[in-house]
């Protein structure tokens, strides 16, 4: 059997060994301790992330910022990485936000996220009180906005071709818009 690439740490890998990884294009994610790693993102959902991403930082008023592929760090073994954020921070800059300052999170989902994207994802963020979601279908596009309900659930508050909503500031924005000319 061969030796692991990266040494697993004896009690579970943690935000700080997170900070230790050099800077690389993968995403490392954390559950109770144990590393996942995804690859980077297809052009279609990067050019799309990157467009949105573009026309929400020219909405967003103050004090709101946009944050893009950055961790929500709800403890020292559980991390997310959401494609973008709207954060609510004195410093906007920063590689991480905890659950507090996240005001929505956004995920473009790609395949074999499906589960992480429509399950997962949605019930941590609602647990830790963020509250907005967006889930967004990049072919063809398409996006479901929840906000919080009651407990630590989310309930949908639209659906459609249009990223259309008025809190926490008005979004009234085409998606097939945001798309690359080659992906219209």
């Amino acid at each position: 059997m061969s030796e692991p690439l990266i040494a697993i740490p004896p009690d579970g890998w943690t935000t700080d060994y997170l900070d230790e990884l050099p800077v690389s294009s993968h995403r490392y994610e954390l559950t109770d301790g144990s590393l996942s790693v995804s690859p980077s993102a297809s052009n279609l959902h990067q050019a799309l992330s990157a467009r949105l991403f573009a026309a929400l930082d020219a909405l967003a008023t103050e004090p709101f910022a946009l944050a893009m592929a950055v961790d929500i760090r709800f403890g020292r073994q559980l991390t997310r990485i959401p494609d973008l954020m709207v954060v609510r921070s004195d410093e906007p800059g920063r590689h991480w936000f905890a659950p507090a300052e996240v005001v929505i999170a956004i995920e473009i989902e790609s395949p074999g996220n499906h589960v992480e994207d429509r399950t997962t994802r949605p019930a941590l963020y609602a647990q830790f009180g963020i509250p907005y979601y967006w889930r967004i279908e990049p072919s063809p596009p398409r996006v479901t906005t929840y906000r919080r309900g009651r407990g630590d659930a989310y309930t949908v508050s639209g659906s459609g071709e249009r990223l259309t909503v008025t809190e926490p500031f008005p979004v009234d924005l085409d998606l097939t818009a945001l798309l690359p000319h080659w992906a219209r």
